[in-house]
């Protein structure tokens, strides 16, 4: 695996001097565009807030979320966020859709790389509202439809991976130099745990944040 890793990151390379960049995504992410355009989403999920008698979300939460969508371009939709102060384990469920891949190199890579910026981004993107935790979970999950009783075409979620960190050791990775070879690494040498389900796992949790992804599957 690391091999490969390697060699993808030599292609990433090539593609970061051709001008790719992750500034305008990193904008979005700290508050710094669009603001108006988050504004709307953020009063938008308010209503779900306002429904979670859990007590366990607040508007600051609900808005991280939103920055991180952004900042990922479409390719997360945060369904979940909470920040469980009994457990100190701060958990971001969402669905993950990457780019379509021909099976090229180019096209794994890209896979890959949306992969490490909807975790990283998460990590950056809640590193304020997870203050306190000890541990980063991100769970990624994709849609499924299946047909209903009585309701007609309804989704489920299907766990794809559980990610897991502690946020210390985000930290120091945010605050070094990223790339795919570095985040393969963390992988690597235990630092984040990274475990995809040998069966099939549902999502089984109570949802907090406005989704998009549904709406364009349907």
């Amino acid at each position: 695996m690391r091999r490969v890793v390697s060699s993808f990151v030599v292609l990433l390379f090539t593609l970061a001097a051709a001008g790719c960049s992750d500034m305008a995504g990193l904008r979005v992410l700290t508050g710094e565009a669009d603001q108006e355009t988050l504004t709307d989403r953020t009063v938008e999920a308010l209503d779900l807030v306002m429904a979670d008698k859990s007590g366990m979300t607040d508007p600051a939460i609900v808005a991280a979320a939103d920055r991180i969508e952004a900042a990922t371009s479409g390719s997360v939709d945060i369904i979940e966020i909470r920040n469980n102060a009994e457990t100190r384990i701060f958990t971001v469920d969402m669905m993950f859709n990457p780019p379509q891949s021909d099976g090229s190199v180019q096209g794994q890579i890209a896979q890959l790389d949306a992969l490490r910026r909807a975790i990283e981004l998460t990590w950056q993107g809640t590193m304020r509202e997870s203050e306190g935790s000890d541990l980063l979970r991100v769970i990624l999950m994709a849609p499924q439809d299946i047909v209903t009783l009585d309701n007609g075409v309804s989704f489920i979620g299907v766990v794809l991976a559980d990610a897991q960190i502690e946020r210390g050791a985000a930290a120091g990775y945010l605050s070094g130099t990223r790339s795919l070879n570095g985040f393969f690494d963390l992988i690597a040498q235990g630092t984040l745990s990274y475990e995809q389900p040998e069966q099939m796992i549902l999502y089984e949790g109570q949802p907090n944040h406005s989704m998009f992804m549904l709406g364009a599957a349907q």
